[in-house]
């Protein structure tokens, strides 16, 4: 990434930061599974194909024209930003359960596009995707170059989520400012800008930052975008809210047993009856969160292998269950 008109500064903290981004790189590669065939394409998936065939398309050029460092910049952008703070952010409700054919598509290119530059971490990763079967080529450096394609550009798309990943962005620091963490949902934000924002985009932001109904503003003398959230907490977000967290809960104890996401299990949940109250209604929703075929409160604690205490806003919560 060294420019070679400038002089290199090196001291083993600098070295931190870009072992760090190369474990990114490297820790997608767990995401990554053997599926083949396409579902139909969300923008989110257009979009991070477009922006990986124009990657493909600038690290190509920057390379021939021997401007290795700018390459590898754009390379480290990519997967820092992009991939894992922004496609992977948006799918991450999909990701366990619906296919991952873009993800493994443009994650195998990206490495192909990596291994002149970072050539043995990027071996390392195609022989343990080759050990789980998801390639075939004995090396990655075996492979051929990516191509471009054109027709998968579309840079108005790349500009407008360039514009919501701002949006995202103020969203959560306002999140963040009110303390109200993701988990819980809120009813509404007034987003003021100086375009339109396409609804599947709203859609995205609202998935994203966990809010029932987005209202868009369009002021033209603006020159930022600003996000305003709703953050009063009604008797049914509250509701969800919990719901969320107990889901997170159960699936946190669920790994810590050795459970893998197929396995399904019979749950006991033992909390405060005003606690009861407000769950009862989110039975459903906790059970196709935490793979539950049955869900019980406040039961008899005998017969369960499994038995986890925690607390979620001071509310004690003891978490039992056992496989099926």
């Amino acid at each position: 990434m060294q420019a070679p008109a400038q002089e290199l500064r090196f001291g083993y903290n600098i070295s931190k930061e870009p072992k760090n981004n190369l474990n990114i790189l490297y820790n997608i590669s767990r995401l990554i599974k053997n599926y083949d065939a396409k579902s139909k394409l969300r923008v989110e998936d257009k979009w991070i194909l477009s922006k990986f065939n124009s990657l493909i398309k600038k690290v190509t050029e920057e390379l021939e024209n021997l401007h290795p460092h700018i390459a590898t910049k754009a390379l480290q952008n990519f997967w820092l930003n992009d991939l894992s703070r922004g496609y992977i952010q948006f799918v991450r409700e999909r990701i366990s359960s619906e296919d991952k054919s873009v993800l493994k598509e443009v994650y195998l290119g990206l490495i192909k596009l990596c291994a002149p530059v970072i050539p043995f971490l990027t071996e390392k990763i195609w022989q343990e995707l080759k050990e789980n079967k998801i390639v075939k080529e004995e090396s990655v450096h075996l492979c051929n170059w990516p191509k471009f394609e054109s027709k998968l550009i579309n840079k108005k798309l790349e500009e407008d989520f360039s514009s919501i990943s701002e949006v995202i962005e103020k969203g959560l620091y306002a999140r963040d400012k009110a303390q109200i963490g993701l988990k819980w949902p809120l009813a509404k934000a007034k987003i003021t800008a100086n375009k339109p924002i396409d609804k599947e985009l709203q859609n995205l932001i609202s998935a994203q930052l966990n809010i029932k109904k987005i209202e868009v503003e369009i002021k033209k003398d603006v020159k930022e975008v600003s996000v305003e959230l709703d953050t009063k907490m009604t008797p049914e977000l509250e509701a969800e809210g919990y719901a969320r967290e107990i889901s997170r809960k159960v699936q946190d104890s669920r790994k810590k047993a050795g459970l893998v996401k197929t396995d399904k299990i019979n749950l006991n949940l033992i909390f405060d009856e005003n606690f009861k109250r407000i769950i009862e209604r989110q039975i459903d929703f906790i059970a196709g969160r935490t793979n539950s075929k049955e869900i019980l409160i406040n039961s008899d604690e005998k017969g369960y292998k499994n038995k986890f205490e925690d607390k979620i806003k001071d509310r004690y919560l003891k978490i039992l269950f056992t496989k099926i």
